[in-house]
């Protein structure tokens, strides 16, 4: 939700965001609408793009965030619980990735 209430912040950079995991589209569905997310989800059940973002757990993809290039390259990956929580921190790595 954090990602959210500061998504204007990234409004400047070159970049899409993206939500991604291994639920169902009806799962992202369903919170997209319950929460009211104005970016995309995408469902990954094969967890192919997660583990290429190097976000990938046991069973499912872990809490963190993911740089890649417009070539489809990882530039970087930060598996971080509270990535959300620390929004500033979190929006000033990937603008240095970006840069």
């Amino acid at each position: 939700m954090q990602l959210q209430q500061h998504i204007d912040s990234f409004d400047d950079l070159d970049a899409d965001i993206y939500a991604i995991s291994n639920d169902s589209p009806e799962q992202h569905k369903e919170l997209k609408e319950e929460v009211g997310f104005t970016y995309t989800f995408l469902s990954d059940a094969s967890m192919e793009t997660i583990e290429k973002a190097e976000m990938a757990g046991e069973n499912a993809s872990v809490r963190g965030f993911s740089v890649f290039d417009e070539n489809g390259e990882l530039i970087t990956s930060e598996e971080n619980d509270f990535w959300g929580d620390e929004i500033e921190e979190t929006e000033e790595k990937i603008r240095q990735a970006l840069e």
